[in-house]
C-alpha cells in the first residue's frame, strides 16, 4: 500500500483509522475521499494531500478547529500518510461528510422568488461572520465552494486558502491562491500596482470575503458573472469611468427590490460600504421572514457523491438562470417572420454578460479595440431574415483577447463562417458575412473541492 499514489487509492486503503470508500474529488492541492472510521459505517470527508508535507493542511486544520460553526463542516481527525514511491508524508485531514449540490447547481432547481435564495445566503454569510469572528478569512468564497443539503442548508466548504490573523505566510505571489473572477477591486489593483515587486503581499480582510460572497449572490440570481472588478492595466490610475458598467441584477432578472440592493452593497467599490457579514447575515433573514413561499410541483433532486449530512423535501421545478434569450428570441423570430413575411432586425441587443466562467485574462493582458461598426446602411432582403451581431457579447462568450482565427466584434469573439447572410440559425450577420459566437473556455479550478 505504500507505493500507491495518493491521488489514487483503492477502497480499502487504511489511512490511520479510516478505511477509503472511494474518490470524491480532486482539487489543486488534495483529494478528497469518502471514507469511514474502521468499526463503523458513518461517511466521512478525508482530504489528502497531493504533495508531501503541504503546510496548508496543518492551517485549515487550526482554523476548522478555530470556527467551530454549523455551516460549516466539523473538523475531526488529521495526521500523515506514508505512500508513494519515495515514501514521503502527506498530510490528511477527516471532516464532517456534507452530502448537497454546489451553489450554481441547486439554484437550478429552485425559482428566483423563493425565499429559499436569501436563506441560503444567509448561511452564508452566518458561516463568514464566524469566520471573521475568530480573525480567520476563507478567501475563496465562491459558488463551488458551497454546498446546499436536500433540505435547503447551506455550508461554506473548502478553507484551504483560509488563514487567520498571526499565521505565517505561505503563499510567495502577490495575491494568497483564490478565483480571480471574486477577487475585489482593491485585491486587483494591489496586484497591479506591484506587479514588479516580487515579495509584495495583499493583506486580505473581512470585506474581500464579503466581495466575493456578493459575487456568488449576483451570479446565483442572474446565471452571469459581474464584470471584474477593477481592470488596471488600463485604467492605471484606478478611475472607474472606462469601466464596463455594472448592470444591477434586477434587470437582469425579477428579484425583489432589497435583495438586489444587498447585492449591490456587497460588490461596493468601497469596503467599508460593503457592511459585515453578520450585517448582511440579519438583513437577509429580514427579507426571508418577508418572503412568502411560493408552492410548486416536486422535481427528483440527483446528488454528486460529495460530502453528506441530511435528507430533505425534494425541489421545485428549475429555473433557467438567466439563460432565457437563448429559447425566446428564436421563437420570436420565426414568429415575426409568419407574420410580416418580411424582416430586418437591425442591432438586437441582450444584457451585457459580464464575465463569463472562463476567457478571463491576467491583469496585465493588453486591451483589444472594437472593430468599428460599419456606417453603411444595408439593404433589407424580401422574405429572410437577418440577425446582426448584438451590441453586447452573449452570456457565456469568449471575450478578447480572441485567438487568431477568430474576430474581434463589439467586445465578444467571433469565428466567421464560410456563408453570406441570410445567415443560419444560431449565427449572426456583420459586414456581408455570418459569424458564429465563439464560447469561452472552461476555468480551471484554483482551489480544492471537497
Amino acid at each position: 500500500m505504500d507505493a500507491l499514489s495518493p491521488e489514487a487509492l483503492p477502497s480499502g486503503t487504511l489511512i490511520g483509522s479510516w478505511v477509503v470508500e472511494g474518490c470524491a474529488g480532486y482539487g489543486t492541492y488534495g483529494v478528497v475521499y469518502r471514507a469511514h472510521r474502521e468499526g463503523h459505517t458513518e461517511p466521512v470527508a478525508l482530504k489528502l494531500a497531493r504533495h508531501p508535507n503541504d503546510e496548508r493542511f496543518a492551517r485549515e486544520a487550526e482554523l476548522l478547529t478555530r470556527i467551530q460553526h454549523p455551516g460549516v463542516p466539523r473538523f475531526l481527525d488529521g495526521g500523515t500518510w506514508t505512500g508513494g514511491r519515495t515514501r514521503d508524508k502527506y498530510p490528511y485531514l477527516v471532516m464532517q461528510w456534507v452530502e448537497g449540490l454546489r451553489l450554481y447547481a441547486w439554484a437550478n432547481q429552485h425559482p428566483l422568488v423563493s425565499p429559499q435564495v436569501p436563506r441560503v445566503l444567509a448561511q452564508v454569510a452566518r458561516a463568514l461572520e464566524a469566520t471573521h469572528a475568530c480573525q480567520g478569512l476563507h478567501r475563496d468564497v465562491k459558488g463551488d465552494n458551497i454546498l446546499v443539503t436536500p433540505s435547503g442548508r447551506a455550508f461554506l466548504m473548502d478553507f484551504g486558502c483560509g488563514t487567520w490573523a498571526g499565521a505565517a505566510s505561505l503563499t510567495d505571489g502577490i495575491l494568497a491562491p483564490g478565483t480571480k473572477l471574486y477577487r475585489s477591486p482593491q485585491a486587483l489593483r494591489f496586484q497591479w500596482k506591484h506587479r514588479r515587486a516580487p515579495t509584495a503581499h495583499y493583506p486580505a480582510t473581512p470585506a474581500d470575503d464579503v466581495y466575493a460572497l456578493g459575487v456568488t449572490a449576483y451570479h446565483l440570481c442572474t446565471g452571469i458573472y459581474p464584470p471584474l472588478a477593477t481592470a488596471p492595466s488600463i485604467l492605471e490610475d484606478d478611475a472607474r469611468d472606462t469601466q464596463e458598467a455594472l448592470v444591477p441584477p434586477g434587470r437582469l432578472t425579477p428579484l425583489r427590490p432589497e435583495l438586489e440592493a444587498l447585492i449591490l452593497r456587497m460588490l461596493s467599490d468601497h469596503p467599508q460600504d460593503r457592511g459585515n457579514a453578520a450585517e448582511l447575515a440579519a438583513a437577509m433573514e429580514a427579507l426571508v421572514a418577508t418572503t412568502e413561499p411560493e408552492p410548486g410541483p416536486p422535481v427528483s433532486q440527483s446528488l454528486p457523491t460529495v460530502p453528506s449530512e441530511d435528507t430533505g423535501p425534494p425541489a421545485p421545478l428549475p429555473h433557467s438562470s438567466g439563460r432565457w434569450p437563448f429559447v425566446l428570441f428564436p421563437l420570436a423570430a420565426v414568429l415575426l417572420i409568419f407574420i410580416s413575411g418580411s424582416l430586418n432586425i437591425e442591432g438586437a441587443r441582450y444584457p451585457p454578460s459580464g464575465m463569463s466562467d472562463g476567457g478571463t485574462g491576467g491583469v496585465a493582458d493588453a486591451a483589444v479595440a472594437d472593430i468599428p461598426a460599419s456606417s453603411e446602411p444595408k439593404d433589407a432582403e424580401p422574405n429572410r431574415l437577418s440577425l446582426d451581431i448584438p451590441q453586447e457579447p452573449l452570456p457565456g462568450q469568449r471575450r478578447p483577447p480572441c485567438l487568431r482565427s477568430q474576430s474581434n466584434i463589439r467586445g465578444g469573439c467571433w469565428m466567421e463562417l464560410k456563408a453570406a447572410p441570410p445567415c443560419e440559425e444560431g449565427s449572426y450577420a456583420w459586414k456581408e458575412a455570418c459569424y458564429s459566437p465563439v464560447l469561452a473556455p472552461p476555468r480551471p479550478s484554483t482551489s480544492d473541492r471537497p
